[in-house]
């Protein structure tokens, strides 16, 4: 799995993988809030590419700033 980076926004090392029940995952920073977008899967060979993809997401910046949009 590839290497989870700083957050893109607050610059702290607090990036994770978060799930939502059985059926998505997204990076979350712990210090601001900054999520990736859901991805969803269905089976473990799913769960493994949703991860995989969020965390390539997040590495490249391609994040919700919490309460920047809403």
């Amino acid at each position: 799995m590839e290497e989870i980076q700083i957050c893109p926004i607050c610059h702290e090392d607090c990036g994770y993988l978060e799930y939502e029940g059985d059926w998505c995952v997204y990076m979350q920073c712990g210090n601001c809030g900054t999520h990736t977008s859901y991805i969803s899967y269905r089976d473990p060979e799913g769960k493994k590419r949703a991860e995989k993809d969020s965390i390539r997401l997040w590495n490249m910046g391609k994040v919700n700033p919490e309460g920047r949009f809403e």
